[in-house]
C-alpha cells in the first residue's frame, strides 16, 4: 500500500467499534469520543452500559483539559449488547476483551467474520502475539496488536505488534492512531509483552528485591522512581537520558562499555537467581493495601490523571516551541 493510500484508508475511518466494555475499553472509547469519532461499545453485560457512562463522565473533565475535537460528545458514543449491530459498518475495531487467548482467538474470529475484509481489528492484547489471536479468521492480515496503556484517553502510547505479517493493516492502523493523538511504536518483530510491559515487569522485578532485602519501604520507592528517573523518562526514552549522562558523548561507545562492569559485578541488579516467588508477591501486594493503598483508588486516581494532563500539555507545549 502507497503512502497516500494509507493515508486515504486511515482517514476514512469515522466509526470506530470497541470490543469490551470494560476499564481498557471504556479507556478507548473515551479516547475515541475525544477525538471527534463515532464510537459504538459492545459488551455481552447490559450492565457495562452503566459502568460506561459512569467512566466517560469522570474521564470528561480531563478530556476537557486536553481539548476535544470539533462534535466530540458522550453522546456519540453508543453501547450494544449486539456484536452484529455493533460491528455494522465499522471501519476499525479495537478489541478489549478478557485477556484468555482462547477467549481471545474465538472473539477475534467471530469479529473477523462480521466486518469488512478492509476494517482493520486491532487487539488490545498486553501479551499475545498477533501470529496466535490470527488463528480463527478468514482475513489474517487484517489482524494486529494495538496495546494501549491504562487509561488510554491520558497515556498516548500505542503499540503495535504483528504488523511484520500485516503491514498494510499496521500502515492504516497508524497513521489513524496518530490522527487521533496518539504516540505510536511500531515493533520490527513480535515479541511477548510488547516494549512497555517488559520494561515495567523488569522494573516491578527491581523493587520485589529491594523490599525482598529491606532497603526501604514501599513510599520510598516510589518516590524515588516519581522524583527521579520518572521524570527523565517523562521527556525521554531510557538510552536518550543516559546519553545526556556521558561527558563526551563523542566516544559514547567506549562510555557504554562501562554498563558492562555494573552489571556484571551486580550493582545495579537483582541477582540473576533472584525470582519473586508468590510469597514475597502476595506479602508485596499487601503492603501497597495497607501503605499506598490504605485510602483506596480515588485520590490516586484524581493525582494520576491531573498529573497526566498537565505532564501532556507541558510536553504539548514544549514540542510546539520553534
Amino acid at each position: 500500500m502507497t503512502e497516500q493510500k494509507t493515508l486515504g484508508a486511515a482517514n476514512r475511518i469515522a466509526r470506530v467499534t470497541c470490543i469490551g466494555g470494560g476499564m481498557i475499553g471504556a479507556g478507548w472509547a473515551a479516547h475515541f469520543m475525544r477525538a471527534g469519532l463515532e464510537v459504538v461499545v459492545f459488551d455481552p453485560a447490559a450492565e457495562r452500559e452503566t459502568f460506561l457512562r459512569e467512566y466517560l463522565a469522570k474521564a470528561m473533565p480531563s478530556l476537557e483539559k486536553l481539548g476535544m475535537a470539533p462534535g466530540a460528545s458522550p453522546t456519540r458514543v453508543h453501547f450494544t449488547t449486539n456484536m452484529e449491530e455493533a460491528l455494522k459498518d465499522t471501519d476499525f475495531v479495537q478489541e478489549s476483551g478478557p485477556e484468555n487467548i482462547d477467549a481471545k482467538i474465538k472473539l477475534i474470529g467471530e469479529i473477523d467474520a462480521l466486518t469488512a475484509p478492509d476494517a482493520v481489528i486491532a487487539s488490545s492484547s498486553s501479551g499475545f502475539l498477533a501470529a496466535d489471536l490470527r488463528r480463527a479468521v478468514r482475513h489474517p492480515e487484517r489482524i494486529l496488536i494495538g496495546h494501549p496503556f491504562n487509561p488510554p484517553y491520558l497515556v498516548p502510547l500505542v503499540e503495535i505488534a504483528g504488523g511484520d505479517a500485516a503491514p498494510q493493516a499496521a500502515a492504516t492502523a497508524s497513521e489513524f492512531y496518530k490522527s487521533t493523538g496518539c504516540e505510536v511504536v511500531s515493533l520490527d518483530r513480535e515479541i511477548t509483552g510488547y516494549i512497555g510491559n517488559r520494561i515495567q515487569y523488569a522494573v516491578l522485578k527491581e523493587i520485589l528485591y529491594i523490599v525482598s532485602q529491606g532497603v526501604a519501604d514501599l513510599q520510598a520507592i516510589d518516590t524515588a522512581i516519581a522524583s527521579g528517573p520518572a521524570i527523565r523518562w517523562a521527556v525521554m526514552g531510557a538510552s536518550s537520558a543516559l546519553f545526556l549522562g556521558a561527558r563526551n558523548p563523542t566516544a559514547y561507545g567506549d562510555y557504554t562499555e562501562g554498563f558492562a562492569d555494573d552489571m556484571e559485578q551486580g550493582c545495579y541488579l537483582a541477582p540473576p537467581d533472584f525470582q519473586p516467588d508468590r510469597q514475597l508477591l502476595r506479602a508485596y501486594g499487601e503492603q501497597v493495601l495497607k501503605g499506598i493503598g490504605a485510602n483506596g483508588q480515588a485520590e490516586l486516581m484524581e493525582l494520576r490523571d491531573a498529573g497526566l494532563v498537565a505532564i501532556r500539555s507541558a510536553l504539548w507545549r514544549g514540542k510546539r516551541k520553534p
